[in-house]
């Protein structure tokens, strides 16, 4: 009998719901006041320089645990021997990326003709000397969906992180302070979970009976990989056309933009991943589930990034200031395919959960072609083209994923695209509501009553049209939520 029965998965992953989503809205509530603080004391070169050091940085974390953490944490039958020989490879690939990427740091300066970058790539390399011991704690609270005292300290790495950037910003630290704050998380979060979940274990270099568990994670590793090229490469492609300073302003927006779908990633795979696995393994409502998580997020997501979207430049003149303003454009048109991504997002960890890398390595593939080659044309016309990008391709890009996902888990595509529509269309009647009103309320665009009227008169008009229209979906999604 499963270890895991369908009760203990919903109270597991209700419980870990509450305490990730209560933990990182009050973290995410300060590091998004800091990062507005930090924005303003920056300047774009500064955020243009981070971008094109960290658009490899981040390939590389994906890639330094050659995807055996994902089998440390579906593997029932784990042994002892395994997980010893997990960590022997994990140790050798963090060590290889840290030397390789130190002594190629001068090439990346070159690539993008930007002599600085050396010294911030060699200090961020540094992440993969600290990765090598956060892998296996973070490995067993996943597999045992305990998500209580993880959120306690990726709350406190979020809070001490994002202050000591603040700080070193106000000193003048310029991107430094980006580099420097980075560093602390990580090391934080690596520390703060050794302590809650202890799992040293002496390494083994021996690669003997790991060919099964090498195969799933090369799936996994090249799904991360891909995932990579085809979200990242924007940066990679527009700071070598565009430069620092044009970068700067969309590597901002995007930053805006993606930053509550990135923590929503992070809980997503955190959760998801090991719920759908203890779902395959005892039940066959994987679909049911998956069609509710879909409905939830869209219900959800659709409204804050269209409302977004609308409000943008009231955001960016009173948080950010006026040399911020350029990136009002790219951001407004950032936001409106973050819902997509959101939803594609669920898709990720669902493959993983029910055993189908390939499938989700092949979705990825797809996107990895054809996203870069969009950027590609779209950089010839700044942060705007780059943006452009996203909202024109993306969201077919999202229904490939559909086709070849739906009928794996044995619901139709209709039945996707049905758990988005109410909120899309009540999504947009907002957008269009408060655009054609903004003009008539009190106050200019850069005060805050005026924006409090947008976001008051953006809020009563999409649960106006939701409760007139789609009644249903709402009660459903709220049920999902409270159930």
């Amino acid at each position: 009998m499963s270890q895991f029965p369908a009760v203990d998965i919903k109270a597991k992953v209700l419980s870990g719901l509450r305490w990730t989503i209560s933990a990182r809205f009050a973290s995410q509530l300060i590091s998004w006041m800091a990062t507005i603080f930090v924005i303003r004391l920056l300047n774009p070169e500064d955020y243009g320089l981070l971008a094109m050091a960290t658009v490899f940085i981040s390939f590389l974390v994906l890639l330094n645990t050659l995807g055996l953490d994902a089998p440390l944490v579906q593997k029932k039958d784990l042994t002892e021997e395994e997980r010893r020989r997990i960590f022997g490879v994990i140790i050798v690939a963090n060590l290889t990326i840290f030397t390789g990427l130190f002594l190629s740091a001068p090439f990346i300066a070159s690539f993008f003709d930007e002599p600085s970058l050396t010294a911030i790539v060699r200090v961020l390399s540094t992440t993969f000397l600290i990765d090598i011991f956060m892998t296996l704690p973070l490995a067993t609270l996943d597999r045992e969906i305990a998500f209580k005292h993880r959120s306690i300290i990726e709350f406190v790495t979020t809070i001490v992180s994002s202050l000591s950037t603040l700080a070193l910003a106000y000193y003048g630290f310029g991107v430094w302070s980006l580099v420097y704050g980075s560093l602390l998380s990580h090391l934080l979060k690596t520390i703060g979970l050794n302590l809650i979940a202890p799992s040293w274990c002496k390494p083994d270099f021996s690669l003997t009976g790991l060919k099964s568990l090498f195969l799933f994670g090369s799936f996994v590793t090249l799904e991360r990989g891909l995932w990579h090229i085809h979200s990242e490469s924007d940066k990679l492609i527009g700071g070598r056309i565009m430069g620092a300073d044009l970068l700067g302003y969309f590597a901002v927006a995007s930053h805006l933009a993606s930053f509550p779908i990135q923590k929503l990633s992070s809980l997503i795979q955190s959760i998801a991943f090991p719920a759908f696995s203890k779902a395959k393994q005892i039940t066959d409502k994987t679909g049911i589930y998956f069609l509710k998580a879909s409905q939830v997020a869209s219900v959800i997501t659709f409204p804050v990034f269209l409302g977004i979207s609308c409000i943008a430049p009231e955001l960016v003149k009173i948080f950010l200031g006026e040399k911020w303003e350029p990136a009002i454009l790219p951001l407004q048109i950032l936001v409106l395919v973050m819902p997509f991504r959101a939803l594609g997002n669920i898709i990720t960890p669902l493959l993983w959960g029910i055993g189908m890398p390939r499938v989700s390595a092949t979705n990825l593939l797809i996107a990895a072609i054809v996203m870069p080659i969009a950027f590609l044309i779209g950089s010839q016309w700044g942060p705007v083209g780059l943006s452009l990008c996203w909202i024109l391709v993306f969201p077919f890009i999202y229904l490939v994923y559909l086709v070849r996902t739906c009928p794996l888990i044995g619901i139709k595509i209709t039945d996707c695209l049905k758990t988005i529509t109410g909120p899309m269309i009540s999504s947009i009647l907002m957008y269009l509501c408060v655009t054609s009103i903004n003009p008539y309320l009190f106050g200019s665009s850069g005060d805050i009553p005026h924006l409090m009227q947008l976001i008051a008169i953006g809020a009563v008009t999409y649960l106006s049209v939701m409760l007139a229209f789609f009644r249903n979906d709402l009660l459903t999604a709220l049920n999902s939520l409270r159930n």
